[in-house]
């Protein structure tokens, strides 16, 4: 027999052990109980402690050296602190200030440690004390210093320097802030709306060798790679990515109109049977652990047809993934057979690089971005192509400051509640 909690009860449990530890709940409960012993309010306790103002270096001019590094300073916030002398009788205290730079490289192939080398050089040059630290982003700076008054070197400054990535995304360009060990969004009710637009980049065909390959890769902003499967890079290039923190899912090939085109290996035709379908998604997932949805490469005549996208979607649901239609037929039922089996799913808006023209692609993505703030929320589809990348690179200021937030695919999804017998 299984336990089944009573929601209603627990929440309102819930809530009263929340009132009670609250302030607000202790002093009604003291009201109530009234005070065990005298609370001592009239004793006030004064510490006097004289603040030291440690010597500090000018960062300003930083910004033009990391420039000259190939990084643009996207963010940089500043806070200090008040500290006591670590001493017994503690009369003094000192500032110590806090800086966090966020850099966003402008090209593929950057990396902080050679200019963070470069920096610590001139800056011991200059007779600054350091402390070097790597951070999971990037690196701390310690500056050490004394305050006129005392001889006790004290952490002037902790200059945080980080690169901007698909990891750290959320928390510096998309108002997500860290609290109790996790990530909260304010606007969080509002994505997806036209006061909190997002958008979702798919990058499609990947498995092969490709030049673009490295440059998508080593795109600062989320994407969602889309893996063909059984390729000779197929696993390789989907845990790349994945480290990289973007999102992975299976690009299954699915048979199209044209029945002449070869969808390569691992493809569902219509004549298959649900076993057969069910067995080569299986075989197609076996080398992406980490894939949380699945996409349809080509695949025309497949979405057209309601019993095989039954047993896709069927299997697709039991694996506990998503669908996204690419949208490659007009006539898809993607839609209608997954909101009618209640399957998540997500649906292409347009394609990025039907042309293979940077400028073109660029224009594209601005469609998209439009779309976004427009509608609320969009989808666009480009490929692992040399053209795409170079007009991805291109356009992230854009991106940065549009006020959309990029997302991955799983953030942007229909998922429709089928109604209880």
């Amino acid at each position: 027999m299984q336990l089944q909690l009573d929601t209603k009860k627990s929440y309102l449990m819930a809530f009263l052990i929340l009132y009670a530890f609250s302030s607000l709940g202790f002093a009604v409960f003291g009201l109530i109980l009234g005070p065990e012993e005298p609370l001592g309010l009239d004793k006030r306790h004064q510490l006097e402690v004289r603040v030291l103002l440690p010597k500090l270096p000018e960062l300003e001019p930083w910004a033009e050296f990391w420039h000259g590094a190939g990084y643009r300073l996207f963010r940089r916030d500043q806070n200090s602190e008040l500290l006591l002398l670590p001493s017994r009788a503690v009369d003094a205290g000192w500032v110590q200030s806090q800086e966090e730079w966020v850099l966003v490289p402008e090209r593929p192939g950057l990396e902080l440690t050679a200019p963070i080398l470069q920096l610590c050089s001139a800056l011991l040059s200059e007779g600054w004390a350091l402390q070097l630290e790597q951070t999971e982003h990037g690196y701390s700076l310690g500056f050490w210093s004394t305050a006129e008054g005392s001889e006790q070197r004290v952490l002037a400054l902790d200059w945080r320097i980080e690169q901007l990535n698909p990891h750290n995304y959320r928390q510096y360009a998309a108002g997500v802030v860290p609290v109790l060990g996790e990530l909260f969004d304010p606007a969080g009710y509002l994505k997806g709306t036209a006061e909190a637009p997002v958008l979702a980049i798919i990058i499609d065909d990947w498995g092969h060798n490709s030049p673009a390959a490295d440059p998508l890769l080593a795109f600062p902003l989320p994407l969602t790679v889309a893996v063909l499967p059984q390729l000779d890079l197929t696993a390789q290039l989907a845990e790349r990515a994945h480290a990289a923190g973007h999102e992975v899912i299976l690009h299954q090939p699915m048979e199209a109109l044209d029945t002449s085109l070869a969808l390569g290996p691992g493809g569902i035709y219509t004549g298959m049977d649900p076993a057969e379908v069910r067995a080569k998604l299986e075989e197609n997932l076996a080398d992406l652990p980490m894939a949380v949805g699945v996409s349809n490469h080509m695949g025309s005549l497949v979405t057209e047809d309601p019993a095989v996208m039954r047993s896709i979607l069927e299997t697709v649901d039991e694996l506990g993934l998503f669908f996204v239609d690419s949208r490659t037929s007009s006539r898809s039922v993607v839609s209608a057979v997954a909101a009618e089996m209640g399957v998540p799913y997500g649906a292409n808006d347009l394609f990025l690089d039907n042309e293979s023209d940077v400028e073109k692609i660029q224009a594209q993505l601005q469609t998209g971005l439009q779309r976004a703030q427009r509608q609320g929320q969009a989808v666009v589809i480009g490929h692992v192509r040399p053209a795409t990348a170079e007009a991805l690179w291109g356009m992230i200021p854009e991106l940065l400051s549009s006020g959309v937030e990029l997302v991955p695919i799983s953030r942007v999804l229909h998922a429709p509640q089928v109604p209880a017998d």
